[in-house]
């Protein structure tokens, strides 16, 4: 008996760590010019992302409730008494949640917890790596259940972009204030509230969009850290120059990840993000 841990695709968790952890991982799609594939299994992200600036049409959509049912009915066949962690991005965001607990209604079990992080790519990825350290260390499911949903409140992403017209594309933001962003060159600094794509600021430029993140995570690291991370899209070389300015500044260790097809389509090729999880307060 143990507790397992399933996510989806959309989570951006280190390359190797859902195998050396044994997490599940149900992908989400995305299509390109009408055909489908799934995400991080039948297209690679660079591909995605070269597709993209060639000016492809795109789209997403959620797992099916049948491909969550499947996932958890292969968990528990092979471990009738275990119980899973089901963590997913944002309900406020897309069906997958709504999909993970239909496909558990299906089972009729009492053996699936499902949680709504409020959030995506490493804004999922962070409590998952938390679920797999409790997991990992024997912790109970309810503590397993309380702790992450805990960190999930306690996890925050903000993002900076060079264009806002893929999010506006995908239903984001209004076309209105995609336009006017554009005529004004503003480059919002954005956030997720109660999951939910919000503007935290509106700088001019990109310089001063970075130096708003760079005010943000001081705050943050003023009250304590547990896990910090930096999100790319096509451009890494820029964002690792950022990630090596928050070694010298802070030298605390952070993770380095590459968004994905799905969370592409909404960010674009060329975006910075930061995610990170406050420590508890004491």
């Amino acid at each position: 008996m143990a507790i397992h841990i399933v996510t989806d695709s959309t989570a951006c968790l280190p390359q190797g760590y859902a195998e050396e952890h044994g997490i599940t991982v149900v992908p989400l799609k995305v299509s390109l010019d009408g055909e489908y594939f799934r995400d991080g299994i039948d297209i690679t992200n660079d591909e995605f992302y070269r597709r993209l600036v060639a000016g492809a049409t795109v789209a997403s959509t959620q797992p099916s409730p049948d491909e969550f049912a499947c996932a958890y009915r292969a968990i528990l066949d092979k471990d009738p008494q275990g119980d899973i962690v089901s963590i997913h991005i944002s309900s406020r965001m897309s069906g997958t949640l709504n999909s993970a607990l239909t496909g558990r209604n299906q089972l009729d079990t009492v053996h699936v917890r499902l949680v709504d992080t409020w959030n995506a790519a490493l804004g999922i990825g962070f409590p998952v790596m938390r679920a797999v350290e409790l997991a990992e260390a024997g912790a109970p499911l309810w503590q397993v259940v309380a702790e992450v949903e805990a960190l999930c409140l306690r996890t925050h992403t903000y993002f900076v972009l060079d264009s806002l017209k893929y999010l506006e594309r995908g239903g984001r933001i209004g076309k209105a204030a995609a336009i006017a962003a554009n005529i004004l060159k503003i480059k919002p600094v954005l956030t997720y509230i109660e999951g939910v794509t919000d503007v935290v600021d509106r700088p001019r430029t990109k310089k001063v969009a970075f130096e708003h993140l760079w005010a943000i995570i001081d705050k943050h690291l003023q009250k304590g850290i547990e896990y910090i991370g930096f999100h790319y899209g096509a451009n890494r070389a820029e964002v690792e120059g950022f990630q090596r300015e928050f070694m010298s500044r802070y030298s605390l260790p952070s993770i380095l990840a590459q968004l994905g097809p799905v969370v592409g389509t909404y960010s674009g090729p060329d975006m910075i993000g930061v995610t990170i999880s406050e420590k508890k307060s004491q």
